[in-house]
């Protein structure tokens, strides 16, 4: 059965909770969030989708994009 991951369906609920003006469809927009609102970005989308985000990488996470490909890559470890 192929895997269906959708890094955007947890970014786009993330936001919408702590970010609710950041459109979640503009992948390469700079989020412009203060640190403990990337923090809390990380958490949310850890939480959703079982994928630990370090507090480390999620300052480094600026963008939609970049969140999206993070968690593809971390998705099967």
């Amino acid at each position: 059965m192929p895997d269906h991951f959708a890094p955007h369906v947890f970014v786009r609920s993330a936001l919408a909770y702590v970010a609710p003006g950041v459109d979640p469809d503009d992948l390469d927009h700079e989020l412009d969030l203060a640190p403990e609102d990337l923090y809390y970005l990380a958490a949310s989308i850890s939480l959703a989708s079982g994928i630990d985000i370090p507090e480390h990488d999620a300052l480094a996470l600026r963008t939609v994009r970049q969140i999206e490909e993070y968690l593809a890559r971390h998705h099967f470890r």
